[in-house]
């Protein structure tokens, strides 16, 4: 099975949040596969290099590098364009990150880690799980 992090879940395992840590290396040593968004990374990078917080950084490229990263195509901006759509006519919008990273997680099937629950519940058939609760 495949869990795209969100962007905040990352940053709580920067941070060493041992539930994030203990659920992240359940899912490797049963064979799931753990991806990322390509927003989700921006948003971690920026914010890292914004912070100059290089080891930080370092750690992240580290964690990253065995992750699958996931670029948006336009598939998952016709995805993401339908959710917005959706949204703005129920009077419900989000942030567009959240949006192309729930979009990406739906076109590829997968997981939806966050402690973001209260917008991403928003889009219809996206599977959520949150290891911060």
């Amino acid at each position: 099975m495949l869990y795209m992090l969100d962007t905040n879940i990352i940053s709580y395992l920067a941070e060493g949040h041992k539930k994030v840590i203990d659920n992240l290396e359940k899912l490797i040593l049963s064979g799931n596969t753990i991806g990322i968004s390509v927003v989700a990374f921006y948003e971690v990078e920026r914010g890292l290099k914004y912070k100059n917080a290089s080891n930080k950084l370092t750690s992240f490229y580290d964690f990253s590098s065995q992750c699958k990263i996931f670029d948006l195509s336009s598939k998952e901006v016709k995805v993401a364009s339908d959710i917005y759509a959706e949204l703005r006519k129920s009077g419900q919008t989000i942030e567009d990150a959240d949006i192309f990273i729930g979009a990406t997680a739906l076109t590829n099937n997968a997981v939806l880690v966050t402690n973001n629950e209260e917008h991403l519940r928003r889009i219809k058939g996206l599977k959520i799980e949150n290891w911060i609760k």
